[in-house]
C-alpha cells in the first residue's frame, strides 16, 4: 500500500514538470522561434520565389536577389542565386557551349533569429554535358547548432543535381528546422533552382 502511494506522489509531483517544460517551450518559440504558421506562410513565399528566379534565369539574368513579407508581419524570407564564369572554352565549330562556372544560393528567413542556409560550387561542363561539380555549404543562426548533408546526384551525363539538407537545433529545446537547398546543372552551362523550403 506504502508503494502504491509513493508511486502516486512521485507522478503527481511529475506532472506539472513536464506540463511546466512543455509549455516553457511553447511561450518560448512563440516569442522568437518560427511557429508551424510561420513555416507554411515562409513555404508558401518560396515556393513562388522559386518559379520566379527560373524565369529570370531563363532570360539570362546571372544575380538575382528575391524578397518576400512573411504573412502580415515584419519578417521576410529572401532566396539568392548567382553565377560567375570563372573561363569560356566555348568554340565557333561547337555546337555545344564549354566551360566553368561558380553558381552560388541561399535561402535567409528572419523569423526566428536569422538562419541561413548557403550553397555554392564550381561546376564544369563541355559537349552538352557536365563532367564535374563541387558544392560547399554555410549554415548560419544566432540561437541554433547546425549540421548539414549536402550531395550531388547525376541523373545523366547533361543533368547533374546538387542537394543540401541542413538542420538547426534549437538551444536548449527539443525541436529543431530542416532547410531543403537544391540546385539543378545542366550540360548547356545553364542552372535552376530546383527547390528552397523550410520546415520542422
Amino acid at each position: 500500500m506504502k508503494k502504491i502511494l509513493i508511486l502516486s506522489l512521485m507522478c503527481f509531483l511529475l506532472i506539472p514538470s513536464f506540463a511546466s517544460a512543455k509549455s516553457t517551450s511553447s511561450v518560448d518559440q512563440e516569442k522568437g522561434y518560427p511557429t508551424a504558421k510561420e513555416i507554411a506562410e515562409i513555404n508558401e513565399a518560396l515556393d513562388e520565389l522559386v518559379v520566379e528566379a527560373n524565369k529570370k534565369l531563363e532570360t539570362g539574368q546571372t544575380e538575382i536577389s528575391l524578397k518576400r513579407e512573411i504573412g502580415k508581419t515584419n519578417e521576410t524570407v529572401s532566396l539568392f542565386f548567382k553565377s560567375e564564369n570563372v573561363y569560356d572554352a566555348s568554340s565557333s565549330k561547337s555546337k555545344y557551349p564549354s566551360g566553368k562556372k561558380i553558381y552560388k544560393a541561399y535561402v535567409k528567413n528572419t523569423a526566428g533569429f536569422h538562419f541561413q542556409h548557403r550553397l555554392a560550387g564550381e561546376f564544369q561542363f563541355k559537349g552538352g554535358k557536365v563532367t564535374g561539380a563541387t558544392k560547399d555549404v554555410n549554415l548560419t543562426g544566432a540561437m541554433y547548432s547546425e549540421s548539414h548533408n549536402t550531395w550531388i546526384d547525376k541523373l545523366d551525363p547533361s543533368v547533374w543535381v546538387v542537394q543540401s539538407h541542413g538542420t538547426f537545433r534549437a538551444f536548449k529545446f527539443l525541436f529543431e528546422y530542416n532547410t531543403y537547398l537544391t540546385v539543378k546543372l545542366l550540360g548547356s552551362g545553364d542552372y535552376r533552382i530546383e527547390r528552397a523550403t523550410i520546415g520542422f
